[in-house]
């Protein structure tokens, strides 16, 4: 009973080059990186609206006080029981 034997797959994998790929690829990822935090430092100024200063608009007080209108005589109207 023998079994035929299988060549040992880790022995037939090269081992990775660590100079080219591995330094392109965190290159990239550096790229991304920059580019996007660029991108949301860009969108956050678009987004922040100036600062406007205005001066308060002065309003007529009547002073007459609390004023029972009709329409206020309605609502009283509908909250009876």
């Amino acid at each position: 009973m023998s079994t035929p034997s299988q060549p040992d797959a880790s022995a037939s994998v090269a081992p990775p080059v660590a100079g080219s790929t591995d330094l392109k690829r965190r290159r990239f990822l550096l790229a991304i990186g920059a580019g996007g935090a660029g991108a949301a430092a860009v969108a956050t100024q678009a987004l922040v609206a100036p600062v406007v200063t205005t001066t308060p608009v002065e309003v007529a007080v009547e002073g007459q006080g609390y004023r029972e209108t009709d329409h206020v005589r309605d609502y009283y109207a509908t909250t009876r029981i």
